[in-house]
């Protein structure tokens, strides 16, 4: 007992070296450390995943201190939504539950941790960062804009670009959920050869995205806010921020939708995996036909319907 006590407290100074340097890269390598970014979180998982939640906090505790070390205070809006989200995903992974369990709730963790340190930075500083971001958007393209005028070029596009600027403000619910959604995604795909290879562990895996769909009703829930989007609610109204968030998850939700489609097609005509890679990256290029791929698919089966 007394041995395994030593191993864990050994093994969990280690892992939050681990992240202590990571954290380093990811705030003073620019270039490395867009990609050191995605690794943050882990460190946690598998320290839950090797000694059980108990020992993951202990870790954090030591990366915590670790960070304040390093670089102070900023070094706490890593450690916390990292932290939080990888003891989360480490705890499912023990609990053996499903990939997308797994996703939904670190992703929920993310979301929350994200949503705190967003308050608190508001209450820090006496602004919204939103507003502030927005600021300097703002003066970027106006300085775009003299530079245009100045050369006797159409300025027209500039201002749709500053109704385009505006309505960030009221999308930072929809921009949270999309990021913690993603950082979650990321990090549990590069956990899993992780787990294999360093924890001994054989963790759950998704449905090949092909198989991948959303309930019809979602279907039904995009034409409601899509009609109130047209009638023309009043912009800043509790209503019109409701609306244009669920709208803007909805849509991207049956995005992926349409990107299974294509996969589906993909793999039911035999072609290479690099075709659906292409097609994903054109998909972005070409959103709303994916959108429409995606809503034809809800409403009549179009996969089921190839199968036949």
């Amino acid at each position: 007992m007394k041995n395994q006590t030593v191993k864990q407290l050994v093994e969990g100074a280690a892992l939050a070296a681990v992240f202590a340097v990571l954290f380093l890269i990811t705030t003073f390598v620019p270039i490395l450390g867009s990609i050191t970014f995605w690794v943050l979180p882990i460190p946690f998982i598998l320290m839950v995943v090797r000694n059980g939640l108990g020992s993951g906090f202990v870790m954090w505790g030591v990366a915590t201190v670790l960070g304040l070390i390093i670089a102070g205070f900023p070094s706490l809006a890593a450690s916390f939504p990292f932290g939080v989200g990888g003891l989360t995903a480490g705890y499912l992974y023990e609990k053996r539950k499903s990939a997308l369990t797994v996703l939904i709730g670190s992703g929920i963790s993310y979301v929350i941790t994200m949503l705190i340190l967003f308050i608190g930075s508001i209450l820090l500083i006496g602004e919204n960062p939103i507003d502030l971001a927005i600021s300097m958007l703002n003066q970027s393209f106006k300085q775009a804009e003299s530079i245009s005028e100045a050369l006797g070029q159409n300025t027209e596009q500039f201002d749709m670009m500053f109704e385009q600027i505006e309505i960030i403000r009221y999308l930072v619910p929809t921009l949270l959920v999309i990021l913690g959604v993603l950082m979650a995604l990321v990090s549990q795909l590069i956990s899993i050869p992780v787990l294999k290879r360093v924890g001994g562990f054989q963790p759950p895996v998704f449905k090949p995205i092909r198989e991948w769909a959303f309930p019809k009703s979602f279907l039904w829930y995009y034409l409601v806010v899509t009609i109130l989007m047209m009638v023309g609610l009043e912009e800043g109204s509790a209503a019109y921020v409701a609306s244009i968030n669920v709208y803007s998850v909805l849509n991207a939700l049956i995005f992926v939708q349409g990107l299974a489609v294509i996969y589906f097609y993909s793999h039911k005509k035999g072609w290479p995996i690099a075709v659906p890679i292409l097609f994903t990256f054109l998909g972005f290029a070409l959103s709303s036909l994916v959108v429409i791929i995606g809503i034809i698919d809800l409403g009549f089966e179009l996969r089921r319907r190839m199968k036949s």
